[in-house]
């Protein structure tokens, strides 16, 4: 947890452009692979169907990620990653855990059994 509370922190500090850099490449490379097989293709073809999405989504969708900006991408964080209003599963002996979860200041963990 405390890795996560961090790399949310680092979020808020604000991304750089090697990181928005990386991720689009990611994003536009891994979109090759969504129409791979004929199975895939027809799962994207069955979503798009299924939600009314336009017969150009995917260009868009693409276009979207294209020109995304650090600027964009920073104005995004700070609108909707706030930590103190997340959710956090953490599945593990509470015995040995749940005294440093209350210590990372995300509130009251509840135990569930």
């Amino acid at each position: 947890m405390e890795i996560f509370r961090d790399l949310m922190a680092r979020y808020r500090e604000g991304v750089s452009q090697e990181d928005v850099d990386f991720t689009k490449d990611a994003l536009l490379k891994g979109n090759a692979l969504r129409f791979e097989t004929q199975r895939a293709l027809l799962g994207v073809i069955s979503t798009m169907s299924e939600y009314g999405l336009p017969d150009d989504y995917i260009a868009q969708e693409e276009n979207y990620v294209r020109e995304l900006t650090v600027e964009k991408v920073n104005e995004m964080v700070n609108k909707y990653i706030d930590p103190m209003k997340m959710y956090y599963v953490v599945a593990g002996d509470a015995a040995t855990q749940l005294k440093d979860l209350k210590k990372l200041g995300f509130g009251e963990p509840v135990l569930v059994k």
